[in-house]
C-alpha cells in the first residue's frame, strides 16, 4: 500500500503543478508546448500499461498515434460527425487495431516483439503517405474542428490546455485504479515470470492482448486530442524517432511508474524546445542528457525520488532506535 499512496500522493501533486503551470507561462509557443506535453501524458499512460507493467516492449506508438489521429480527423472532415463521437472511435479504433495486433504477436518476446511493432508502425505510416483518396498522401488533413460542450468551442489554447488536463486526470485515476486491481497484479506477473504467472493460473495471453487494447485506448485518445489541438496533420510526423521518444519518456521517468511515465512525457516535450536556442549542437545535447539519465539513474526519476524516501525512513528508524536505547 506504501507505493499506491506515494504514487497517489504524486499524481497528485503532479496535475496540481500542471493546472498552475499555465498562468505562469507568458510565452504563446510554450503554451501550446505544454497542451502537447498533456496530450503525450495520455499516450504515454496506455504504454505504462503495456510496457511498464506488463513488460511488453512496444516500439509502435508512431503507428497507434497515427492511426488514432487519421480516425478523427477524416470522420469530423469527411463524414461531418461531431468532436465527441469522433474521439470515443478514434479510441476504440485504436484499441481495436490493438487486438488486431496483439493477437498475432503473442508467442513473440523481448526483441522480436519489438521489432514485429516497429515495422508496424513504419507500414502505418507508409499506409497514410500512400493511400492518398482516403488520408489526402503527403498533403494531410485540413481544418480539424477543435472540442466543443454544445456551443462552446475550445478555440483558445488555454481552454483547450485544460480541457485535455482535465481528461489525463481522469485517465490517471482509471489508470491507478486498474493497476491496484487483480489485473494490474497480474500485468506485473506477467512481466516478471511470464512461466510462473502461468503455473498459478494467470491466463498470460489473455493479459498480453488486455495490455495492448487498453493501451490502444489511451492513445486513441491522446491522438485524437493531437489532431483537434493542430488542426492538420501529415504522414510525416508518426515517425520510428517519435515511437522511440515515447519509449524514452516511460524510461526516464521510471519504468512501472505511472507518475514516472508522466514526468518523462512532460521533460521529454518540453526539453528538445528549450534546447532549440542551441541549433544544430541541440541534439546532441538532447541526447547525451537522456543518455546520462539512463546510465546514472536506470530507475529513473521516480525510481531516484523513492531510493531518496527509503533512506530517509531508514535513517529515520535507526535515529529513533538510538534514541529509545538512551
Amino acid at each position: 500500500m506504501r507505493g499506491s499512496k506515494l504514487r497517489n500522493v504524486s499524481l497528485v501533486v503532479i496535475f496540481a503543478l500542471l493546472a498552475c503551470a499555465e498562468p505562469l507561462i507568458a510565452s504563446r509557443f510554450y503554451k501550446f508546448v505544454l497542451a502537447l506535453a498533456v496530450i503525450n501524458v495520455i499516450m504515454v499512460m496506455g504504454l505504462h500499461i503495456i510496457f511498464g507493467l506488463t513488460g511488453q516492449i512496444f516500439m509502435g506508438m508512431a503507428g497507434f498515434w497515427g492511426i488514432g489521429s487519421y480516425i478523427l480527423a477524416l470522420i469530423t472532415t469527411r463524414l461531418g460527425l461531431g468532436f465527441w463521437p469522433a474521439l470515443l472511435l478514434s479510441s476504440l479504433g485504436v484499441g481495436l487495431m490493438g487486438l488486431v495486433l496483439g493477437i498475432p504477436t503473442l508467442r513473440l518476446k523481448g526483441y522480436y516483439l519489438s521489432i514485429t511493432t516497429i515495422g508496424f508502425g513504419e507500414i502505418t505510416r507508409f499506409i497514410l503517405m500512400n493511400w492518398s483518396p482516403v488520408t489526402g498522401g503527403v498533403f494531410g488533413v485540413f481544418n480539424i474542428p477543435r472540442p466543443n460542450f454544445g456551443s462552446f468551442v475550445f478555440t483558445n489554447d488555454a481552454h483547450f490546455y485544460y480541457f485535455s488536463l482535465v481528461l489525463a486526470a481522469i485517465l490517471a485515476v482509471i489508470a491507478s485504479i486498474l493497476e491496484d486491481s487483480k489485473y494490474g497484479t497480474a500485468f506485473k506477473g506477467v512481466r516478471d515470470d511470464e512461466l510462473a504467472a502461468d503455473a498459478i493460473g494467470i491466463d498470460s495471453t489473455g493479459i498480453k492482448v488486455m495490455a495492448f487494447i487498453t493501451c490502444g485506448l489511451f492513445v486513441g485518445i491522446g491522438a485524437g486530442l493531437y489532431s483537434s489541438l493542430l488542426t492538420y496533420i501529415s504522414p510525416e510526423v508518426f515517425t520510428l524517432e517519435e515511437s522511440f521518444r515515447f519509449v524514452t519518456m516511460v524510461l526516464i521517468g521510471g519504468i512501472g511508474s505511472l507518475p514516472g511515465a508522466i514526468v518523462g512525457a512532460v521533460l521529454l516535450t518540453f526539453l528538445p524546445e528549450m534546447l532549440r536556442f542551441l541549433q544544430s549542437w541541440y541534439l546532441a545535447i538532447y541526447g547525451l542528457i537522456v543518455l546520462g539519465i539512463v546510465i546514472y539513474q536506470p530507475a529513473g526519476i521516480m525510481g531516484a525520488l523513492q531510493g531518496y524516501l527509503d533512506r530517509r525512513m531508514i535513517a529515520a528508524r535507526r535515529e529513533g532506535k538510538e534514541y529509545g536505547a538512551s
